[in-house]
């Protein structure tokens, strides 16, 4: 994560990963909307969108980073093997759980703390059939993600960079 009182000097890399990071944020909040209703194209709407998030997300620790993405690495490797979308799609909500746990680090809007609640609820009522209240857990991880996704979009672009000389390679 970012320090936001540290303004380094913005290249056109880092401009370019911190717009897609945040795109991919608002994104994954309407694709969540539509997920209940289109499971398919929402299940694969949302890997794309995960790997386009947590490979463009700004984190110092390698750990955290790599963990981020090695999730949405494999949901894109389990939706190309196909076996059980729905594995890959709890993969993929479980990288936007992580990001909305670091969103939170940065805002500290405790609302974000519910995302990976949401998620998972609606994975697990997805996955046992539970239509009308996977509607409902859908909706509120939308808005969740949207509420973290704005939050992004408000705030100068160098808050997400922060130190450079922090990353670990």
């Amino acid at each position: 994560m970012a320090d936001p009182h540290i303004k380094s000097d913005l290249d056109n890399l880092d401009k370019l990963t911190v717009i897609l990071y945040r795109s991919a944020l608002t994104a994954a909040a309407g694709i969540m909307s539509i997920l209940a209703w289109e499971i398919d194209v929402g299940t694969t709407a949302l890997v794309i969108a995960a790997i386009l998030a947590t490979t463009t997300v700004h984190i110092y620790d390698k750990r955290f980073r790599w963990l981020i993405l090695g999730s949405a690495l494999f949901a894109v490797v389990w939706l190309l093997i196909d076996l059980w979308s729905p594995l890959a799609l709890g993969a993929a909500l479980f990288s936007f759980s992580a990001l909305a746990i670091k969103e939170y680090f940065c805002f500290q809007l405790k609302p974000l703390l519910l995302t990976p609640l949401a998620l998972a609820g609606y994975w697990f009522c997805m996955v046992f059939g539970q239509t009308q209240i996977s509607i409902a857990f859908s909706m509120t991880g939308a808005i969740l993600l949207a509420v973290a996704a704005f939050s992004k979009w408000r705030m100068p672009m160098h808050y997400d960079i922060g130190d450079k000389s922090k990353y670990q390679i």
